[in-house]
């Protein structure tokens, strides 16, 4: 221990530090834990141990002369050293498991390839994918069989492929994933319409306000029933049409544009959602706080996402620090100018290819500032030439694939986990700087909390920071939420 920790007061305040849990703490200080001999990082998944058991040091040399030995779990000499140990772990392994999920029968499967337990396999894919192994299985299973009936396989083979068993099993996980039977999904190859079996309790209502944020928007067209939405695919505008009527949602689409056009729908309904999971733990009778009758009220709302990981990353640049009005109609203005044109009169939002090849002054004559033309022009830039490959974002940890994003000039924290949130579907992000949530929070009671107040209000609905949030916004009455 160095002089200037010695004070309990400064002891105090990383204390304070240490329980959230902030990976931007990180080598900034360690944790010494006296009563098991361990140092750790701040961002540590392991309990909480008690302010007397707790010591801080700068760095490991400081915490080893106390006698102290590094922490199996968090890593901190690796961290020191450079080394994303656990990121590298974790990318490895769900690599393995995607290139061949049969494989892997089970948790225990991927655990022995991890080289973990099961305990210690959780923490890894909670902390990296915002999902359990087993949450992380049943999705690559998912998405590998999809492939398959894509390329022409019989739905029997392609399940025992990706490692599924029993037929019931099969259809009751496919039809829960996709909205569709199996043989509705291969019917996909020549439809124009599908009918997707809509989760139980699902909630319309907070869909068509994310959608129909911009009332004279030129991509999306909102009704009391449906929506419809243009976005681009490869290189042609595509509308995908969206009509609800009770536990069903009726889509139509372009011919040829059925597979894309479901895909995109599963993520505008926010089907990656697992609101029934966090509903069980958050939202039960016997919990009596204001913010959990706020969920019970909400039951069943799900996060609606964006098309694609670049109009969520554009529309986040766009919305930084100014109103949700001003950022609508730049948004706008972007569109009309460069969006491809469906034959309907919609505009998908411009791929960021396009962005890329024009200037400050084009975006400057569409009333952008001076620097938000130039973040989204470096956005752009880095997308379209692969240094930051957006299609693959959800392959890697949450913590590499923030470190890529934080990285092109204009994006914060909370363009990060905004992105997160609505466009990579993760499910434990807290854009924890966003004014509508201080709002919410407000409303619930109590004076209106900044940064540190919004971590401290919902950090404890990891691992289901992003429901949590998305519910917040939801109390605003879908004004000006998310």
């Amino acid at each position: 221990m160095t002089a200037g920790w010695d004070a309990v007061r400064d002891g105090d305040a990383l204390y304070r530090r240490f329980l959230l849990r902030d990976r931007a703490n990180d080598g900034k200080f360690l944790t010494g834990v006296i009563s098991t001999g361990i140092y750790c990082l701040p961002s540590c998944p392991a309990r909480r141990p008690k302010r007397e058991n707790v010591r801080f040091f700068h760095d490991p040399d400081e915490a080893r002369r106390s006698g102290l030995r590094p922490c199996f779990r968090c890593r901190p000499d690796s961290f020191y050293r450079g080394e994303e140990f656990h990121e590298n772990l974790f990318e490895q392994t769900a690599a393995r498991v995607r290139t061949k999920p049969g494989a892997f029968r089970g948790i225990a499967d991927v655990a022995r390839a991890a080289g973990l337990s099961r305990t210690a396999l959780n923490d890894l894919f909670r902390e990296h994918a915002h999902e359990s192994p087993g949450a992380f299985l049943r999705r690559v299973r998912a998405e590998a069989v999809c492939e398959a009936l894509r390329k022409g396989a019989k739905p029997g083979d392609a399940a025992a492929a990706a490692g599924i068993g029993g037929s019931s099993t099969f259809h009751q996980q496919f039809l829960a994933r996709t909205g569709l039977t199996p043989a509705a999904y291969v019917g996909l190859r020549d439809a124009r319409e599908f009918i997707l079996k809509l989760p139980r309790d699902y909630r319309t209502r907070e869909v068509l306000a994310f959608f129909g944020r911009d009332k004279e928007g030129v991509s999306e067209r909102v009704s009391e029933r449906g929506f419809s939405k243009c976005f681009e695919v490869e290189g042609r505008a595509v509308v995908v049409e969206v009509e609800f009527n009770k536990q069903s949602a009726h889509c139509r689409t372009d011919p040829g544009y059925a597979y894309p056009a479901h895909h995109a729908v599963l993520r505008m309904l926010g089907f990656e959602s697992d609101a029934a999971a966090f509903e069980r733990q958050f939202a039960g009778k016997t919990a009596k706080d204001a913010i959990a009758g706020m969920f019970r009220q909400q039951r069943g709302l799900r996060i609606p996402c964006t098309p694609d990981l670049w109009e969520a990353l554009g529309w986040a640049i766009i919305g930084q620090q100014i109103s949700l009005q001003v950022a609508v109609t730049l948004r706008r203005g972007l569109i009309g100018a460069l969006g491809r044109e469906h034959a309907s009169g919609l505009k998908a939002f411009p791929s960021a290819e396009v962005v890329a090849g024009v200037d400050v002054e084009f975006l400057r004559g569409l009333k952008f500032s001076k620097s938000k033309a130039e973040y989204l022009l470096a956005a752009a830039r880095a997308v379209a030439s692969g240094e930051v490959p957006l299609a693959r974002l959800r392959e890697l940890s949450a913590h590499h694939a923030a470190r890529m994003l934080g990285a092109i000039r204009g994006v914060g924290p909370w363009t990060v986990q905004y992105v997160f949130l609505r466009g990579a579907g993760f499910a434990d992000c807290l854009p924890a700087g966003d004014a509508g949530l201080a709002r919410g929070l407000a409303g619930l009671g109590g004076e209106r909390p900044d940064e540190t107040g919004v971590r401290q209000a919902l950090d404890r609905f990891a691992p289901f920071r992003s429901l949590a949030a998305c519910h917040v916004w939801a109390s605003l009455n879908n004004e000006h939420g998310g």
